[in-house]
């Protein structure tokens, strides 16, 4: 599929993760675009967030990453405790979900 420019448009080439080369299909399919418009407004947007907006961002992940890390200090599971998922079926059985 070509589209028309109005401006030069470069061709760069990257690695995605398989599970992002997916998720992208998918997203382009669902919105009728090629991968290739959808990654541009990606960028488009991410590049027209502010420096203050980016930090504000990253500084918000840094909190919630530091208070995971305090939270695990003071929480822990019972020694023997493992995840089964039989039991969050019995919960969702029990509770409904």
């Amino acid at each position: 599929m070509y589209m028309m420019y109005t401006h030069d448009v470069v061709r760069k080439q990257l690695y995605l993760r398989e599970d992002q080369d997916e998720l992208l299909k998918q997203k382009a399919r669902d919105l009728g675009v090629s991968e290739a418009e959808l990654v541009r407004r990606a960028l488009d947007r991410f590049l027209d967030l502010d420096e203050e907006d980016r930090l504000s961002a990253e500084e918000a992940v840094q909190r919630f990453l530091r208070a995971a890390e305090e939270a695990q200090k003071h929480h822990r599971y019972p020694e023997n405790w493992r995840f089964r998922r039989e039991d969050v079926y019995r919960e969702e059985e029990r509770f409904g979900s």
